[in-house]
């Protein structure tokens, strides 16, 4: 038996965020399933133009970034829905606190409060280039 009561939220607001998260997790699958991804790939098929190449490439390039940037945020929006079925939903990963309700609507998927987010941002930022001076 799944359950769905997460802290702080009504049930109405759970399953409004529910119905969000699947209509974005539909609408992924369906952009990561069209056409214009079968004639991208259906491309490999044909024999190159030469003039055609670069641009070609770039575009695959581009097509393929796109699908693995969709498919990370499928996989946040999975997680998302999971954390609804375990009545998780809502509370941060890090401090285990209440997200607070306008993050959430903001961002539906959210794993993190604002404060932690935030600090796990700055943690994975590179770090600053030294610049070596010789004199």
């Amino acid at each position: 038996m799944t359950k769905i009561a997460s802290k702080g939220l009504t049930k109405t607001q759970i399953n409004r965020f529910k119905k969000m998260l699947e209509t974005k997790a539909l609408e992924i699958r369906v952009n990561l399933q069209s056409s214009s991804a079968a004639k991208a790939l259906a491309r490999g098929d044909e024999p190159p133009d030469l003039e055609e190449l670069p641009g070609q490439s770039h575009e695959e390039w581009i097509f393929l970034n796109r699908n693995n940037i969709e498919v990370m945020f499928l996989r946040e929006i999975d997680e998302a829905l999971d954390r609804i079925e375990d009545g998780d939903y809502g509370t941060c990963l890090e401090c285990e606190k209440q997200i607070a309700l306008k993050r959430l609507e903001a961002v539906s998927w959210a794993r993190y409060c604002v404060p932690c987010q935030e600090e796990l941002s700055v943690e994975q930022e590179p770090p600053e280039r030294v610049r070596s001076y010789r004199g």
